[in-house]
């Protein structure tokens, strides 16, 4: 499946719910295709996006949000890797991290990712994750109703080619973007 078209998926079925997405192409390609203060468009921090959406969903717990959803890449979760544990420890009932797996770092030419040969699920279920794992955009589209449907947390993987949209690069002050986030969350809390 193309990551343009997952993203489509994602977006549909999450249109107000905080969402925080992983750097490069997939924060490009969302930023493109569609635009919104409940993005957090994270740009340069690998590894960091599963942990501010941790710290989202404990701080969301009683607002009005269903969900807080991370968008994560493969080799951006490997490097945050720990931050699963947390989440163990935390059991954040609002909490989704989709992980769009093309198994290549494509921001830096795709080179291989370790994520071929490690079981993200396993990983997430021994830290108390419900997890799903799909290869289509219908079996994405179940999961995403399950994760909507469903008290976290929850972890899906979504295998996705290598494919990337041509989309302009997102050169924006990440102050500006927190702080557009950060008054859309306080605004719809």
């Amino acid at each position: 499946m193309k990551r343009w078209d997952a993203l489509g998926l994602i977006a549909d079925a999450y249109p107000r719910d905080p969402m925080v997405v992983t750097l490069g192409g997939t924060t490009r390609e969302l930023a493109a295709m569609r635009r919104s203060p409940s993005h957090l468009y994270v740009l340069d921090s690998m590894g960091l996006p599963p942990a501010i959406g941790l710290g989202l969903a404990l701080g969301l717990d009683d607002s009005s949000f269903d969900k807080v959803v991370v968008v994560e890449g493969d080799g951006s979760l490997l490097m945050g890797l720990s931050t699963l544990a947390t989440i163990a420890l935390t059991t954040p009932r609002k909490l989704v991290v989709l992980v769009l797996d093309n198994g290549a770092y494509s921001a830096t030419g795709n080179q291989p990712t370790a994520a071929a040969a490690v079981d993200l699920c396993a990983i997430a279920m021994a830290c108390g994750m419900q997890t799903g794992e799909v290869r289509d955009l219908e079996e994405l589209r179940a999961a995403l109703e399950w994760t909507r449907t469903t008290d976290g947390p929850l972890f899906v993987r979504a295998h996705t080619d290598v494919e990337a949209a041509k989309v302009p690069y997102l050169l924006e002050d990440p102050v500006v973007l927190s702080s557009t986030f950060a008054a859309y969350v306080a605004r719809n809390r």
